[in-house]
């Protein structure tokens, strides 16, 4: 919580704001840097979007805390930015991607997903001290669409959960 009050008494008053910042304010994610829903829904549209969330990040915000987290979740947007996504943060810790064709946005998901699950990360932990995350996942889906992507999405969850669950 103290993080929130300290942003919010150093954020620029809006009449103190020049157009930079307040396009920034508008259409940039303060977390990940990267354009959020409001530019996605007013840029361009493409025939494809996917829309993508975090595995494991529960878990990772009660065992390490929160700055844990979103220490993930800024990775993730930058490994999306490296594997030449069209990325989006769209809140917490779902991404939207838009793309030209299904086989480009598959393609580069599964090369994002192959870069974080390979390159290891540190966060603090509670206790002050740095930990290194071996690495981690996400499971997105594709569609036409918003919605055709968060089906899919939640299809491929729900996969991943009996795949576990089958391991156990």
């Amino acid at each position: 919580m103290m993080e929130r009050r300290t942003d919010h008494v150093t954020r620029k008053r809006v009449s103190e704001m020049s157009p930079e910042d307040m396009r920034r304010a508008l259409l940039v994610s303060e977390k990940t840097g990267l354009p959020n829903r409001r530019a996605f829904d007013e840029g361009t549209t493409a025939p494809w979007v996917a829309m993508a969330d975090v595995n494991g990040l529960k878990a990772l915000n009660d065992h390490y805390g929160y700055a844990a987290g979103d220490v993930l979740i800024q990775r993730i947007a930058h490994v999306l930015l490296e594997a030449k996504l069209d990325a989006f943060h769209n809140q917490g810790d779902e991404f939207l991607c838009k793309g030209e064709s299904f086989q480009e946005l598959n393609q580069k998901l599964l090369v994002a997903q192959q870069i974080l699950r390979n390159q290891p990360f540190a966060v603090r932990a509670m206790n002050d001290l740095i930990t290194e995350i071996k690495g981690a996942g996400f499971c997105y889906g594709i569609g036409t669409n918003l919605k055709e992507a968060e089906k899919s999405l939640k299809s491929q969850k729900e996969i991943r959960r009996q795949l576990e669950n089958d391991l156990i």
